[in-house]
């Protein structure tokens, strides 16, 4: 069972902030902007809702278009494409099956933090919920790695683990 890094790989690869200044050299990308395939692994959801949640992705042709400076540093990620998940109720088999394609951006802050801007349909993790958003939702993470912080929202957003109990 994949628990909390699987959260994170999720998250970041929904949020179009894969670590991509790790996976290109700044010599290649300094030409210009270059599109990366997001990969996102199927899993488990443990620990965020009361139940656990299986996650698989029967369409994905998600990829993020990423921006760099004249240095080579990332400084946007934009992230479109189709993403279709389904997100089943492992202890009573319920499962909802969304469009969560975006699209975002991200905005690679020079102290480190992200500005992530929601277009349209995702999903979002908290740290006790997962929320299915349809709408403009803009959050702020002082790094890759965390959950981020919710700064303004509009549109619709509904927790996925109360649609699923």
């Amino acid at each position: 069972m994949i628990r909390m890094p699987f959260v994170k790989r999720f998250l970041l690869a929904i949020c179009g902030v894969l670590i991509v200044g790790v996976m290109i050299a700044p010599p290649v990308a300094a030409g210009g902007p270059v599109r990366v395939k997001l990969d996102i692994p199927p899993g488990t959801i443990s620990g965020l809702c009361a139940f656990d949640v299986d996650v698989a992705i029967p369409v994905n042709t998600e990829y993020n278009i990423v921006f760099f400076d004249s240095s080579g540093t990332p400084v946007k990620a934009i992230t479109q494409g189709l993403l279709i998940v389904t997100f089943t109720n492992i202890s009573n088999g319920n499962s909802l099956t969304l469009n969560i394609s975006g699209p975002g951006i991200a905005s690679f802050n020079p102290d480190g933090s992200q500005t992530l801007v929601f277009l349209g349909n995702g999903v979002l993790f908290t740290a006790t919920d997962v929320i299915y958003s349809s709408g403009r939702v803009v959050l702020v993470a002082p790094d890759p790695l965390s959950q981020g912080v919710i700064v303004s929202a509009s549109g619709n957003q509904r927790s996925l683990c109360s649609l699923l109990a």
